[in-house]
């Protein structure tokens, strides 16, 4: 990358940093004129496309970091999340199939896409996901309660019972005090999981990610899984 070429890719992740994500992709798209396969270039381009809700670009440019990168788990779930949002809830899950296919021993690859199955209305697809991740991390009481609403949603009372239970055993803290009436479930801050919220007939995409990233349970995997919404700039290896 020529001087003038790397002053274009600087000032654009500047302007990510501002949140100023209009002005800097003309400077990526500037930078990939001259260097069109340049990974760091795409993938932020990727990633300011995606917070200006350009979710179909955004989709353009993950394919073409997949095709560069085939085995980069990071771009098939962000690519996946950007596919769900745009309504895409096949290619969504497509993509989630490939991170677990490619980091299986990562228990939040399975509890990522378990949230995007119950979506689908695949609720049993949901429920296997879910004791898969528990299997790698038995401490995963966020999994265990989600499996419990699941279970809760299908009439499975017991079986729900059990998983809130043991969620409730392996985080303590965030037991409620008093079981909430049916009308006051939204008060109760575990057993609450709201649907993503809706702005007319389209997601709003950070409350969305907000209730997402609340299924991963590790500090360091949050970090990995909206690495793109946070870490303008950061070069990728």
């Amino acid at each position: 990358m020529n001087r003038i070429v790397q002053a274009y890719f600087k000032e654009g992740i500047e302007y990510c940093r501002k949140e100023a994500f209009e002005k800097a992709i003309p400077l990526f798209d500037k930078v990939l004129s001259h260097e069109p396969e340049h990974i760091d270039t795409l993938y932020n381009r990727a990633k300011a496309r995606f917070k200006l809700k350009q979710l179909e670009a955004s989709i353009s440019d993950f394919d073409q970091l997949i095709e560069l990168q085939p085995r980069h788990a990071l771009f098939y779930s962000e690519r996946g999340v950007a596919h769900y949002l745009a309504g895409n809830m096949t290619s969504a899950l497509s993509d989630l199939d490939k991170t677990v296919e490619l980091e299986p021993q990562k228990p939040f690859r399975y509890s990522s896409r378990a949230f995007i199955k119950e979506r689908a209305g695949d609720l049993k697809g949901a429920i296997a996901d879910y004791e898969k991740a528990i299997s790698l991390d038995p401490e995963d009481a966020i999994s265990l309660n989600n499996k419990g609403l699941i279970e809760e949603k299908m009439g499975h009372l017991e079986k729900s019972k059990k998983s809130f239970a043991g969620a409730d055993a392996l985080d303590p803290a965030h037991k409620a005090t008093d079981q909430p009436k049916k009308e006051d479930i939204s008060n109760d801050p575990i057993r609450y999981k709201p649907k993503p919220p809706v702005e007319g007939n389209k997601v709003n995409v950070k409350s969305y990610l907000n209730t997402l990233t609340a299924l991963i349970t590790s500090k360091e995997e949050q970090k990995m899984f909206i690495d793109f919404l946070k870490n303008f700039g950061r070069t990728q290896k």
